[in-house]
């Protein structure tokens, strides 16, 4: 999956799953870059991959939609 991101002009990748798992990837906590899940998670499980560093990586509060239910 992450292999058919870069093609599509995807910048960043977000993924909410096992904190110790996807840094193993190059995932980071997505604290560090400014993105915050609107929803309560320990910051360490929701990372985030930076695949075009020279686009500037959005910050602020990530919105689910509501099928999500959170």
């Amino acid at each position: 999956m992450l292999g058919d991101a870069r093609p599509r002009g995807e910048s960043l990748v977000l993924v909410l799953g096992h904190a110790e798992y996807h840094p193993a990837f190059g995932f980071a906590p997505a604290s560090r870059f400014g993105i915050r899940p609107g929803f309560e998670v320990s910051h360490e499980a929701m990372t985030a991959l930076v695949l075009d560093d020279s686009v500037p990586v959005p910050k602020g509060t990530i919105r689910c939609p509501e099928a999500f239910g959170v």
